[in-house]
């Protein structure tokens, strides 16, 4: 989908197409649509490894056996991994806890003001996939709960995002961070006391371009951190927490369903992104017309090949931010004909297109019937009916349609369906 968008968009691959409007004739300069390959491989989630997977399960089992974590001093031990396939959960020790996802999770002391000065808080940090986009602004969330023999509960969350410097933090590295910032925090007040749910811990900044790694911590003083009792069975004055599911995803990420795609019936294909933690739960597909049966939550899905033409819709939600995305995919057994028939015989001019478009059909007779349906980018018909060709050619008035990129949906009267893109612009 994304290839024939480009052919349409960009010829002779430059990036500036004139076009003309009520004021007459004016440069616009396009770079809304990307190749398939560069936004297949764009990051999504910027945070390695989010939930807290991993192979080793000798002892001990920390941080670091989860790739992509560490203490924010690498020499010294920070917190507790957690994973169902090496045994130590959901029956941890210190409670019963399944992961939100995957299989592993992390525990975290956040508050602990009477231990040794040695090891009040864990400090674990991360080390991004790249370094974050200079002006972006990025989605940050984790999900956490309180372990169940915690005495108290606490406020104190946040992340920090930084550069190289945080290696010099080593005197300091397991007590409290008062002297860093954090770019997103829990609001203060706000007592997670759940020990069940996990809860959801999220907020946006914009990044300077210097962050390489990320620091998860109470970056509160003991005195301005805000407790409530958690536990009355457990005695002492600490709070610990189980943490799954980190991210940082760009609010920029554009939607992605994958491009338009050719497949024999009954065989599989995959459409959309790579799953990912974060971004899996901020996509929902959809089988289009129906727009509000979810057929799956995820990043990208396996879909079986039909033997016919079926247009799949993903739905983007981040930090509030909704974006779709589109993608046909094509039974190959009936496929080639109309690929050649909507290749060379069927074409839309101009598109880009403004007011009107005139729809060019080079296989059709002045007799035949077609009928038409535009579906826009939410997967609602906004135009369904009968076309008659003159000369081949017929012409339609889009004054009254948005600008935006729709679906065009020819069907003869022997049920041969053609599908095509148009972009309204103004």
């Amino acid at each position: 989908m994304k290839a024939q968008l480009k052919n349409w968009l960009l010829p002779n691959n430059k990036m500036c197409f004139l076009f003309k409007n009520r004021k007459g004739i004016m440069p616009f300069l396009f770079f809304l649509f990307l190749s398939p390959c560069l936004l297949q491989g764009q990051i999504a989630n910027f945070v390695s490894n989010g939930s807290f997977e991993t192979t080793n399960c000798t002892s001990p089992f920390d941080e670091y056996k989860a790739l992509g974590w560490s203490s924010i001093d690498s020499a010294q031990f920070a917190a507790f991994l957690y994973n169902t396939v090496c045994g130590n959960a959901p029956v941890t020790g210190v409670g019963y806890q399944m992961p939100r996802s995957g299989a592993g999770f992390i525990r975290v002391q956040l508050y602990c003001p009477t231990c040794p000065s040695n090891f009040r808080r864990s400090n674990i940090k991360n080390r991004l996939k790249q370094p974050l986009l200079t002006g972006q602004t990025y989605c940050v969330k984790m999900y956490v709960n309180v372990q169940d023999v915690s005495s108290k509960a606490i406020d104190g969350f946040g992340f920090y995002f930084g550069d190289n410097s945080l290696d010099t933090i080593i005197f300091n590295s397991r007590l409290p961070l008062t002297f860093l910032t954090p770019q997103v925090e829990n609001p203060t007040g706000n007592i997670i006391n759940d020990t069940m749910n996990w809860v959801p811990i999220t907020g946006t900044f914009t990044a300077n371009g210097t962050e390489k790694f990320l620091v998860i911590a109470n970056f509160k003083s003991d005195v301005a951190t805000n407790t409530a009792v958690a536990n009355t069975s457990v005695g002492g004055n600490y709070s610990e927490y189980f943490i799954d599911d980190v991210s940082c995803i760009n609010l920029n990420l554009p939607a992605y369903a994958g491009a338009d795609i050719w497949g024999i019936p009954s065989n599989t294909v995959y459409l959309g992104r790579p799953q990912d933690v974060g971004i899996d739960e901020a996509c929902t597909w959809y089988k289009l017309p129906n727009t509000t049966t979810v057929i799956d939550t995820a990043a990208g899905i396996t879909v079986t090949v039909a033997s016919s033409t079926n247009t799949y819709m993903v739905r983007q939600e981040i930090c509030g931010i909704i974006k779709y995305d589109t993608v046909i995919v094509y039974a190959s057994g009936v496929g080639i004909t109309k690929q050649e028939m909507g290749e060379t015989n069927f074409n839309l001019y101009p598109n880009p297109a403004n007011e009107s478009l005139s729809i060019e059909c080079n296989i059709i007779n002045d007799s035949d019937k077609m009928r038409l349906q535009i579906i826009n980018s939410l997967g609602q018909s906004v135009f369904d009916q009968e076309i008659a060709f003159r000369n081949k050619i017929t012409k339609l008035n889009i004054t009254e349609l948005p600008s935006g990129v729709y679906l065009l949906n020819f069907k003869s009267e022997k049920k041969v369906s053609i599908n095509k893109r148009l972009i309204i612009t103004r």
